[in-house]
């Protein structure tokens, strides 16, 4: 884990595994955003992240420092002047099951992530399905990330092309009806539901 300080805007080289590397970009503490983009040795020059599909942003910093092998200082990787993305799924509590979420709502922490996600703005009470999937499916989850949940989402968007964090089949059970063909889910989803 290489040692990085907050900067935003900055830059972190993060290696997923020997010969797979990606950027995340540092947003709003402790928000990082993801992009569409490898290399195979960490060595980043003549890129704009302006022009580069982004994934998704997550409160990650944490966990991306710890895939981090230090921060990109060269001057031709051009961070990406997308703005952060004020609205978030806050999970609703649940004391039935296993899945200590089920459902969510809707919230805006604003421009400048001044606002917890559980003290913000609702949005939308209540998401639900069929109605709100197109949210449901491009709005990140409020929950924190582990290296290894980050790891093996990003993993495996570039290995596949799916992009999803896994802990929505639990909160939205009916989201996807894929769920056998992604076996082994990722790690954001408890050992007994992978």
């Amino acid at each position: 884990m290489a040692r990085i300080i907050w900067e935003k805007d900055g830059l972190i080289n993060i290696k997923l595994r020997d010969g797979l590397y990606t950027i995340g970009q540092m947003l709003i503490s402790p928000t990082v955003r993801f992009y569409a983009i490898t290399n195979k040795d960490g060595v980043w020059k003549s890129v704009d992240l302006n022009n580069v599909k982004p994934l998704f942003q997550a409160y990650a910093f944490s966990a991306a420092k710890k895939l981090a092998i230090g921060k990109i200082k060269e001057k031709s990787v051009i961070p990406s002047t997308l703005p952060f993305s004020p609205l978030w799924i806050d999970a609703h509590i649940n004391y039935n099951g296993d899945c200590p979420w089920r459902g969510g709502k809707l919230v805006n922490v604003g421009d400048a992530g001044e606002v917890d996600a559980w003290q913000a703005p609702i949005i939308k009470q209540n998401l639900c399905l069929p109605e709100d999937r197109d949210i449901i499916e491009n709005v990140e989850l409020t929950n924190m990330w582990s290296d290894l949940d980050l790891s093996d989402r990003l993993c495996r968007y570039f290995d596949t092309g799916v992009n999803r964090d896994d802990l929505k089949f639990e909160i939205f059970p009916d989201l996807w009806s894929d769920r056998e063909k992604l076996r082994p889910l990722t790690r954001r989803v408890p050992m007994s539901s992978r």
